[in-house]
């Protein structure tokens, strides 16, 4: 009887599923990227194996639809307020006095005014789909985490201590386009073009010496071709932004492709809208790249509200919103 016993104990199969990997609820992404250093840009959500098996990190494409609240970065909320505002508020016109297409309330704390709506600017779209994302972000959870870390005044200041201070790009204020401005307030984290996910902003510097502040969308490869993935075929990348002319239909929230000069400006084909002569470069302060974390992954690091710093001002020269392919 003992014999038979053991027989079928042993014939018993022993899931080795759960124990060689740990469910996708358990997993701390932070924690994950802190313990190995040769991922430089974490996901959330990836599966943990084995020891001896390595972390494999899943490609964020969008629409991002199936993406939690509770992932590490907010790349999923900016680009459902990228679906928004194309959608409500696409092509109002392009103005570098204007800000905001349209009042934005900022939980409940009031509202954020537009200056000259529906018209807008690039430094401001980057702000706006920020807001717009916050609101998303809201509805969806009710947590008030994003409107309770800074106070509605860090959107509608300039000084060193305000975020719209270092999103309009000071250099006093070691700001060099979004990505160091987040930075700057603990609400996320600079990451390598070749590393960069849907959702991601960037500050992009031409040889034109003019530039821009966009939401990164997709990689473009020589092919004329959207690609979610960085190899040598990318010659620039999709984004979203306010650009081109005054006139409604003409400028405003839509999309482009950015080219680096490198690979001058080949016509790819009669859909794409082209932003040319685009600096590549390794060097933040030239290709300004990063990603937003999730509210609740937002660390408390604040800059010095020092007053002696004073305030930035917008460069409507160098922010002039004229791309390739504007139709003015």
């Amino acid at each position: 009887m003992k014999k038979i016993l053991l027989t079928l104990l042993l014939a018993i199969p022993v899931s080795g599923y759960a124990s060689d990997r740990i469910g996708f609820e358990y997993i701390n992404a932070k924690s994950i990227a802190e313990s190995i250093p040769s991922v430089q840009v974490p996901m959330p959500g990836s599966p943990v194996y084995a020891e001896k098996q390595e972390l494999s990190i899943p490609e964020v494409k969008p629409p991002l639809k199936e993406l939690k609240a509770s992932d590490y970065y907010f790349n999923s909320y900016i680009l459902k307020a990228v679906e928004y505002l194309k959608k409500n508020y696409g092509l109002k016109g392009y103005n570098i006095k204007a800000v905001l297409t349209h009042d934005i309330n900022y939980g409940t704390y009031g509202t954020i005014k537009a200056t000259k709506p529906p018209q807008t600017m690039c430094v401001a779209a980057a702000m706006e789909t920020m807001l717009t994302a916050y609101q998303i972000y809201l509805n969806e959870t009710g947590d008030y985490t994003p409107y309770n870390y800074l106070p509605k005044s860090s959107y509608e200041r300039l000084g060193i201590g305000d975020l719209k201070g270092h999103i309009w790009v000071n250099h006093s204020f070691n700001s060099w386009g979004t990505a160091d401005a987040l930075a700057n307030f603990g609400m996320g984290v600079k990451v390598k073009f070749d590393k960069l996910q849907p959702g991601s902003f960037v500050n992009i510097n031409r040889t034109t010496k003019t530039g821009h502040a966009v939401v990164f969308i997709s990689y473009l490869n020589s092919d004329g071709k959207e690609q979610y993935y960085y190899n040598d075929k990318v010659i620039g990348f999709k984004y979203f932004s306010s650009q081109g002319g005054a006139e409604a239909g003409k400028g405003g929230f839509d999309y482009r492709y950015a080219i680096f000069s490198k690979f001058g400006c080949p016509n790819l084909n009669s859909t794409i809208k082209r932003d040319c002569n685009v600096i590549y470069s390794e060097n933040q302060n030239y290709l300004n790249t990063g990603m937003m974390l999730s509210p609740k992954y937002w660390t408390g690091v604040k800059p010095d509200a020092n007053q002696a710093a004073g305030f930035s001002v917008f460069n409507g020269n160098y922010f002039n919103g004229v791309t390739t392919d504007d139709n003015l």
